[in-house]
């Protein structure tokens, strides 16, 4: 019978405490203004105004939620301005909507939230925050546990500054604006047979085989660069070269170095360094026996560019974008002359001058090089297209990818091979190695037996091989360097059984690929039966935050330009040259 009467009493106290609350902190009545005497407004939406201590409690409870503790340059960092306006806005507008559908909160349903010390504050939907943020409050006597109203009334003003009838109202803007929410998140329905699609889609996987045709290896092996055949593609480009030439001249006049580099790179650690030194010095030793530079930078660089034009890096000027210490060795050095090793914050480098360029003759070298780069680059893509389009239609004609490409590889080395007959013997008079310091150079200075680091079909670094992918699903990508906007993984999935292509050639950022279905994993329908609750409850998840998105989105256009939000609330406050800090930048009253 105690126990029956001190529920009895308990309950009527709470209820009683409630009536008081309700009758002492009745809303502001519309029009009033809602954040006291001296407010001004923050924000202004067709016509109605959210006022700066509105304003204000958000940014502070936005503050004590994301980032408790946090100093004004934490927040300003963190583009809380921003966040706390926007969040406003949107509270604003889903207001608005519930008027046209009639959706409000109770007086009871506000107060019950008030007493239970929960504060809502709202952050914009596009943040892929799908309600509002809840900040607790401590609203219970310390030995009763029941609501307290002083303790209340200290919490109100702690954190929001506002008086409670002011608080009360921000709340309830806040709880029809959280209903609003909800209301739209729950049309938001997702079926079986649309989550397995979503879930078969991205847990089946694939496997590819493909080929890249990188137009360097067309550059470098099989374009044809004799300066006729040049010229003649000078002459039918002379706009492009010359508008190319223009934002390009200054880096070759009135001076330029025609120049070689060996280059060995390292990954910062201490081992790794002593490594790199290590074979920087066994390469200088080596052009100190008169071994020529180009041969030893085709042997042993790691500059991906140059190695294979045996460090060849063309007539450098200065503030040509060498590290400093490169450039500064480069340009000590007479024609002729060859660099100790130089220490760069990457990795170690030698340098070799062949030639000083000044003026005219700088000028002369630089468009030169110039028109080269230019037809090269034109050049080699045309081949690379060419062959990637020969192996395609091959391997649609029958052939595995295997044989269409070593069709196509015989068929440009047996095309070089006729090229070079006539030229054989000069080639060989201009191969004589290049002493190092500037010497004449020397008729065999690679030892007896020791291999030849010319670039050939078989080891250049960019050969046309046939390369296996891992597994991927249809968000992956199977390849690397892919031109942008290519989704190789869509083309891929929209085939049907292995040995199907895609249907046409792929543009990569240096060539082409052809790529060839290997595998296909499908979904088994006991994993789906496995996964599929907590599947489609993720699913439901995203789908509703994606709808709640698109109708604030659809809200925020229609009155966008009915919303005038005063400079000061919208960005963060920049500190004045003083160091001092206008008012709006403690928000929190931390100082």
């Amino acid at each position: 019978m105690s126990s029956k009467l001190t529920q009895f009493f308990g309950a009527f106290a709470v209820i009683a405490i409630a009536i008081v609350f309700i009758l002492q902190f009745q809303p502001a009545t519309p029009g009033q203004a809602s954040g006291g005497s001296g407010s001004k407004c923050a924000i202004d939406i067709q016509g109605d105004c959210i006022n700066s201590a509105q304003w204000t409690a958000s940014y502070r409870l936005l503050a004590q939620r994301v980032a408790p503790g946090a100093d004004a340059d934490r927040l300003r960092a963190m583009g809380l301005y921003r966040r706390t306006t926007d969040g406003l806005i949107e509270r604003w507008l889903l207001n608005r909507d519930a008027e046209r559908l009639g959706l409000t909160v109770s007086d009871d349903d506000l107060t019950a939230s008030l007493v239970k010390g929960r504060a809502y504050v709202s952050l914009p939907a596009q943040e892929g925050v799908p309600q509002a943020l809840v900040v607790p409050m401590n609203v219970e006597n310390r030995q009763t546990k029941l609501f307290d109203r002083k303790a209340y009334e200290r919490e109100v003003r702690a954190r929001t500054q506002l008086s409670e009838q002011e608080f009360r109202e921000h709340q309830r803007r806040e709880l029809i604006a959280e209903r609003m929410r909800d209301l739209i998140r729950s049309r938001a329905h997702v079926s079986e047979p649309e989550a397995y699609a979503f879930y078969a889609r991205e847990k089946s996987t694939s496997v590819v085989s493909y080929v890249k045709l990188d137009g360097r290896f067309y550059e470098d092996l099989v374009a044809d660069t004799s300066p006729k055949v040049i010229e003649a593609w000078a002459a039918k480009n002379t706009e492009l070269i010359d508008k190319t030439w223009d934002g390009r001249k200054s880096q070759y006049v009135p001076e330029c170095r025609v120049a070689r580099e060996i280059y060995l790179g390292h990954d910062g650690t201490d081992e790794s360094k002593a490594e790199a030194k290590k074979k920087a010095e066994d390469a200088l030793a080596r052009l100190k026996k008169e071994e020529a530079f180009a041969d030893i930078a085709r042997d042993v660089s790691e500059a991906e560019d140059s190695k294979v034009k045996g460090g060849d890096i063309g007539c450098v000027g200065k503030d040509a974008r060498l590290p400093k210490p490169v450039e500064e060795a480069l340009f000590k050095l007479d024609a002729g002359a060859t660099s100790d090793v130089v220490e760069t914050e990457g990795g170690y480098f030698i340098v070799r001058v062949e030639k000083i360029a000044k003026d005219a003759e700088a000028e002369k070298i630089g468009r030169g090089l110039v028109t080269r780069e230019l037809y090269l680059k034109h050049e080699s893509d045309r081949l690379a297209v060419e062959a990637a389009k020969q192996i395609h239609a091959a391997v649609r004609g029958g052939k595995t990818l295997d044989d269409a490409l070593k069709t196509h590889l015989d068929e440009v080395k047996a095309a070089k091979q006729g090229d070079g007959k006539d030229k054989k013997k000069g080639d060989k008079k201009a191969a004589k190695p290049a002493a190092a310091g500037g010497k004449e150079p020397v008729e065999g200075a690679k030892k007896e037996g020791e291999a030849s680091a010319e670039v050939t079909f078989d080891n250049h670094p960019s050969r046309p091989v046939i390369e296996t992918s891992l597994p991927f699903n249809v968000g992956g990508s199977p390849i690397t360097g892919l031109a942008p906007g290519q989704d190789v993984a869509k083309l891929v999935f929209e085939l049907e059984k292995p040995g199907d292509l895609v249907n046409d050639v792929v543009p990569l950022e240096r060539g082409y690929a052809v790529i060839q279905l290997k595998e296909k994993a499908p979904v088994s329908k006991e994993q789906w039966e496995k996964d599929r609750e907590g599947f489609m409850s993720g699913m439901r998840v995203r789908k509703e935050l994606d709808a709640l998105i698109n109708y604030v989105k659809r809200l925020r256009v229609a009155s966008e330009k009915e919303i005038k939000v005063k400079p000061e609330f919208a960005t963060e406050p920049k500190v004045k040259a003083d160091g001092e800090e206008s008012p709006l930048d403690d928000p929190l009253g931390t100082e």
